[in-house]
């Protein structure tokens, strides 16, 4: 048996893993069906369960938002099953050490200074009215612009639009619809957290392979079983996004939701992962690994042809290794790594590694603070290198950078993080001078 049909046997299995798993254990364990079981034991309406479900990363809870969970707007939505938030996002990044280059010479974020802003509302519907229990609409949108396009190109679209089920006493998740899937896995966000990541380090190799994001959702499918020992499988199918710049996506799907467009083939996924909650004298962890195959055609770095079979192998691991609090399990220094691996001669970038250690509330009596150092190393394709070497031009072999920030909590859903990251082989071609970038960046929640 080839590679090839192995790693797709593999992700066929996990996902037909996933469904049998999803009735015949939810039928088991709960043998009623949902409505039979709210009807019997009907559960308090909490302004929670319309916060985001089944993510990789966690949204505040509404309590830490600036309207709060009292306000009368909110309390009349909430009354019809209905809740409408909105989180804005502002950034500025500047490289300290060089002055800035003429705008046409520009080849990475910071050698100019930045900014940016998005913003996304999302309105949210219980659908226990119509009878459905523990399903939920979702709908997002994202509006967002910057100072250079190349990096957030202008863009206003729906980003999420899908429907949300729970079933089996919340063992299993569905979600169906369009989705930005990157926010449904792998969990790039350090710490978890929605508001405290760490900044400037991303890997970006799973959106070389079509990894769904926003702007750009896709139509999709995902599943997820978990069990009481924390051990979850997760899978989705994607609509593959399209191969090339963000920019050429958006001007051929300016809304978002275009079911299929010209070229754009299938993407599965599969996870697998242990993750365990930190509680009074138990230590968070979180590890998890997967696979996404795209059967998109991409033009082969080193023949110039067509060619699928484009992949991403990923590994990644979370551990809480000191809790200073047990009222608040949470708080504590935490270590994690991440290993990534992509086909060289499909993609640009193809290997990516991560340390990072963080600090979750540093501070007693700043529980909502976050610190982080996070040092990363990208590997970039020897076949895109030797095409950039024919032409007569200059190149960086990889890219290296360590990041410290510091996310502070100002106030009721208003975080600003601050961050300086030195980074050698900030741009593929040309080669440039290694960058010392401040960020400066806001998150605020309605």
């Amino acid at each position: 048996m080839t590679f090839d049909r192995f790693h797709n046997a593999v992700l066929c299995l996990c996902l037909s893993t996933l469904c049998t798993a999803l009735p015949s254990q939810a039928g088991a364990e709960n043998p009623r069906s949902d409505a039979a079981q709210e009807r019997d034991h009907p559960r308090t309406r909490s302004i929670e369960d319309l916060n985001l479900k089944g993510a990789a990363a966690d949204n505040p809870p509404f309590t830490d938002t600036i309207l709060g969970v009292d306000s009368p707007f909110r309390r009349s939505l909430l009354r019809h099953g209905l809740l409408f938030r909105t989180g804005a996002n502002g950034a500025y990044i500047q490289n300290t050490l060089d002055a800035p280059v003429p705008a046409d010479e520009q080849t990475y974020t910071s050698q100019r200074p930045f900014g940016s802003y998005s913003v996304n509302p999302v309105l949210t519907a219980d659908l226990r009215q119509l009878g459905l229990w523990g399903t939920q609409l979702n709908i997002n949108g994202q509006i967002q612009q910057s100072s250079w396009s190349p990096a957030q190109p202008t863009a206003a679209t729906i980003s999420n639009l899908y429907l949300y089920k729970e079933l089996g006493e919340d063992r299993a998740e569905l979600k169906l619809g369009y989705l930005t899937t990157d926010f449904q896995f792998i969990g790039l966000q350090v710490g978890g957290q929605v508001a405290s990541g760490a900044q400037g380090v991303y890997a970006v190799l799973p959106y070389e392979v079509g990894l769904s994001y926003s702007p750009l959702p896709a139509p999709a499918i995902t599943l997820k079983y978990r069990w009481n020992t924390g051990l979850y499988l997760k899978g989705a199918a994607q609509r593959a996004a399209e191969p090339g710049s963000e920019a050429a996506a958006l001007k051929r799907d300016a809304v978002g939701v275009r079911f299929l467009p010209h070229g754009d083939k299938l993407l599965l996924i599969g996870e697998a992962g242990v993750k365990r909650p930190a509680a009074a004298g138990k230590l968070s962890a979180w590890y998890r690994a997967g696979y996404i195959a795209n059967n998109t055609p991409y033009t082969s770095l080193r023949t110039g042809l067509k060619k699928s079979g484009n992949y991403c192998g990923y590994l990644l691991a979370d551990r809480q290794v000191w809790q200073p609090q047990a009222s608040n399990p949470g708080r504590g220094v935490y270590v994690g790594g991440s290993a990534m691996v992509v086909p060289a001669d499909l993609d640009i970038y193809r290997l990516y590694y991560e340390a990072r250690a963080y600090y979750a509330a540093p501070f007693r009596t700043r529980p909502a603070d976050f610190a982080s150092v996070v040092a990363s190393y990208t590997a970039i394709s020897q076949d895109y290198l030797r095409s950039v070497a024919a032409a007569g031009g200059t190149y960086s072999r990889a890219s290296d950078s360590v990041t410290g920030s510091y996310t502070v909590h100002l106030a009721r859903g208003t975080y600003l993080g601050l961050g300086l990251s030195y980074v050698n082989g900030p741009s593929v071609t040309p080669k440039v001078p290694s960058a010392l970038t401040f960020t400066a960046q806001t998150s605020v929640f309605f």
